[in-house]
């Protein structure tokens, strides 16, 4: 005899446990990004600071660009390759959620890249795509539109009562 297993109704993730879930994740990547790049060791001036640099050390420009060119790949190989793999980054996994197709299935590799350049779209403009979150009816923001995903809270097992055996 075999039990059906019923499907679980899933919750979405809100804007504020995504946030901390993307911050979680971009302190990784920083910590990444400056063992990574030695430019960084040395006090190399970030993306903010280029347009003072530039006119006292125009020699650091072609630095700067490969500097970022590689942290851009970084985070991107980063949340695509967790996303395609588990359907969530480290900070997902500590705020317990997970990327899901709107279907329910997992998501793929050219999911996950397209919700990755989703991500631009999403911060291109004062990061509304984010904020669209939290006023969403389905908590999602322009990349989960894009690339037709939701981000869910991950069922939490029930503990088992008082005296009852495993496989019971």
């Amino acid at each position: 005899m075999t039990q059906e297993i019923e499907p679980i109704a899933l919750e979405f993730a809100g804007f504020w446990r995504r946030l901390g879930a993307f911050l979680i994740d971009f302190i990784t990547l920083a910590v990444i990004t400056s063992i990574l790049l030695p430019f960084r060791w040395f006090d190399f001036p970030g993306f903010w600071e280029a347009g003072n640099i530039f006119n006292s050390h125009p020699w650091l420009a072609p630095f700067w660009a490969f500097d970022n060119l590689i942290s851009l790949l970084i985070g991107v190989a980063y949340f695509v390759a967790f996303w395609a793999w588990r359907g969530q980054t480290p900070g997902k996994m500590v705020a317990g959620i997970r990327v899901i197709r709107t279907d329910g299935s997992n998501i793929t590799l050219g999911v996950a890249l397209l919700r990755c350049l989703g991500y631009i779209v999403s911060a291109a403009v004062i990061f509304i795509g984010f904020i669209w979150v939290a006023f969403d009816r389905h908590k999602q923001g322009f990349h989960d539109k894009m690339a037709d995903t939701y981000v869910v809270k991950l069922p939490q097992p029930i503990p088992a009562a008082p005296g009852a055996r495993a496989g019971a």
